[in-house]
């Protein structure tokens, strides 16, 4: 028996803005939430949000890891160098967990050059990979590696069997929940592939938001939630859904507004950082933004100082402790850092409150009252949850 409820609590009316408690093995997360990131190289995220963890604030963890089809046939044949990688990841869940986030690895398999795998594994790699997701220690969710795309909905319907076959033969002795990972396509999202999902025992879905704003994905995003409702709604079991690699923000300098924070109004109940690189990287030095959450903008942190009502955007620990009159003078690392460091403060500090206006029936209002968001706004409306109003027990 998986160790895993979901409970929706709290929903606005018509639409898909939620909030659920999810209990895994002991661990309750409190959604809408966002996930806290870390690859093998890069714990800034989590050292930045641990201190934020807590009560109001209970997130997932997400340790990311790409690699290739050479990489895992080194792995196997080299124990000295699989150890080294496996240990890698155990250190970050471990951190994770030691914060108070429930932790998850993400794989991201790739060719040799790189670029997206984009077909199912060789058996003995697909081994290797089931050995790490179950093998390390604090592992809270099996996670379905991101392989591209796939050809057809069959292949992701054999890998999610596949998965679901080796949790059932492990049953005795981890039961973790499965995250499949839903294929970005609209014309992979076949109801007979989501239903095979949820025969599985899936309930946790990773929408892969390749580094796109949500709205690019929106009748895709209606469709799948129209699935996954009906199942819901027959089976009288909750789900959850995940938006993997979520932009973080749109546009381009003044109009330029946060993306993944805004992902509970497109039904997300949490997201995770994006992990794609900018395929055009610009020459020079780049202009560095900072969060600003009296209207979901962004302000060039260069340009602070003639900002009116200043004390009330920069009253992030990072920027409290920084003279303005001296970030002129930093170089990109500092400033880049620096933004970093504020951005995340502010997006939890946002996000902590959003079950809070989803209990009131007020989160669409408040992102009403942020200037900058509001074509996403209507987009948010415009989507309408699908449910049966002869069916009671979600109430």
């Amino acid at each position: 028996m998986i160790n895993m409820d979901i409970e929706r609590v709290d929903q606005e009316k018509d639409l898909f803005i939620r909030s659920c408690l999810v209990k895994i093995n002991g661990n309750t997360i409190v959604t809408p939430t966002r996930t806290i990131g870390t690859t093998l190289s890069n714990n800034f995220e989590l050292q930045e949000s641990k201190r934020f963890i807590g009560n109001k604030f209970k997130p997932f963890g997400e340790v990311y890891a790409k690699i290739s089809l050479n990489d895992i046939n080194e792995y196997i044949l080299d124990d000295n160098k699989g150890q080294k990688f496996c240990s890698k990841l155990s250190a970050r869940i471990g951190q994770l967990k030691q914060a108070g986030a429930l932790p998850y690895i993400l794989l991201s398999i790739t060719d040799d050059s790189g670029n997206p795998f984009n077909q199912l594994l060789p058996q003995r790699a697909q081994k290797f990979i089931f050995d790490i997701l179950w093998g390390t220690p604090g592992n809270s969710i099996i996670v379905t590696p991101i392989l591209g795309v796939l050809t057809k909905p069959d292949d992701y319907g054999n890998m999610i069997e596949a998965f679901y076959k080796r949790q059932m033969d492990a049953i005795d002795r981890k039961n973790q929940p499965i995250m499949a990972i839903v294929p970005t396509s609209y014309s992979l999202i076949d109801p007979k592939l989501i239903e095979r999902y949820w025969n599985c025992g899936v309930r946790i879905f990773g929408y892969d938001c390749a580094n796109k704003k949500y709205g690019a994905y929106s009748y895709t995003i209606e469709s799948l939630h129209n699935e996954l409702s009906r199942l819901s709604r027959e089976s009288e079991e909750e789900y959850i859904l995940n938006g993997i690699n979520s932009k973080y923000k749109y546009g381009k300098s003044t109009t330029s507004r946060i993306n993944n924070l805004i992902g509970a109004g497109f039904g997300f109940d949490t997201y995770s950082p994006n992990h794609i690189q900018a395929k055009f990287i610009p020459s020079g030095t780049p202009t560095r933004y900072i969060f600003n959450d009296s209207d979901y903008g962004f302000l060039n942190i260069k340009e602070l100082e003639n900002v009116k009502n200043i004390d009330d955007i920069a009253n992030s620990n990072a920027l409290k402790t920084t003279n303005l009159s001296e970030i002129r003078d930093m170089n990109d690392y500092q400033l880049k850092k620096l933004c970093n460091a504020h951005d995340i403060e502010k997006t939890i500090k946002e996000i902590e409150e959003y079950s809070s206006y989803v209990k009131n029936n007020e989160l669409l209002d408040y992102f009403a009252s942020k200037e900058k968001i509001q074509g996403e706004r209507a987009e948010i409306e415009s989507l309408k949850h699908p449910q049966d109003p002869a069916d009671e027990w979600y109430k």
